[in-house]
């Protein structure tokens, strides 16, 4: 399936498209989760909204006009739609589970959240790491039992969306979140970036001086990204 058709024909509006209280499912795409993901279209197929992460890849779906409207970036993470989907959780008592990263990150990021958002209600936690598929499916159930407005899964992409996709197959009706390593940057501080690093959009360089791999990662998916967007801009001439 042609995830480019899918990924433009499901990105958001505007941040009351996350309202948690409609219950959609949504995930997010970067340049290098895009290309990882260009070979699973089918997955994506099922969620409610895709979201673009990244000033890079807005700026590329705003030149291929993507959509009909001006396309803005939405990212999980406290400079973007988490505040957001918190605060509408406090002031509607909506309770929220938080799956993915490794045990530590997400206990050092559960107890942040707390100390920052008081009056949230975390019902559950559980790290991303299972031993076998029985594990993993005893976590859906607990998840689908425990009835979390909403549910926030950190795996990486596809891992994440594949659970998110297995739990409304179990059986979960709330929001779901893919949050990518959100779980894992909150664990120090509810702010990962420097104010001035986001409102000058240098996330992504930020990330190479801060995240171990990034660099790494980036290397090897960027340019096939640019690769695919050209390929896309050539085929729309």
């Amino acid at each position: 399936m042609d995830l480019y058709k899918i990924f433009s024909s499901k990105i958001p509006v505007a941040l009351s498209d996350f309202d948690p209280r409609n219950r959609k499912l949504i995930t997010f795409l970067n340049p290098n989760s895009y290309v990882l993901a260009s070979e699973r279209g089918d997955l994506f197929e099922n969620f409610d909204w895709i979201a673009p992460d990244g000033i890079l890849l807005v700026f590329t779906l705003n030149l291929l006009r993507a959509t009909k409207y001006k396309i803005r970036r939405f990212s999980c993470d406290m400079t973007s739609i988490v505040p957001y989907v918190f605060n509408v959780a406090i002031e509607n008592k909506l309770s929220v589970f938080f799956l993915g990263a490794d045990a530590d990150s997400l206990n050092q990021s559960v107890n942040v959240f707390k100390n920052n958002f008081k009056e949230l209600n975390i019902i559950g936690y559980r790290n991303g790491y299972f031993t076998d598929i029985t594990e993993r499916q005893s976590i859906i159930n607990n998840i689908v039992y425990l009835n979390p407005a909403i549910v926030f899964v950190g795996m990486g992409v596809i891992l994440q969306e594949t659970m998110a996709l297995d739990l409304k197959k179990s059986g979960f009706r709330g929001a779901i979140y893919t949050c990518g390593g959100f779980l894992h940057q909150t664990k120090r501080e509810i702010n990962f970036y420097p104010t001035f690093i986001d409102k000058l959009n240098l996330r992504f360089f930020y990330r190479v001086f801060k995240e171990d791999g990034f660099f790494k990662r980036s290397i090897r998916t960027y340019p096939m990204f640019c690769y695919l967007m050209i390929l896309r801009g050539i085929h729309k001439l």
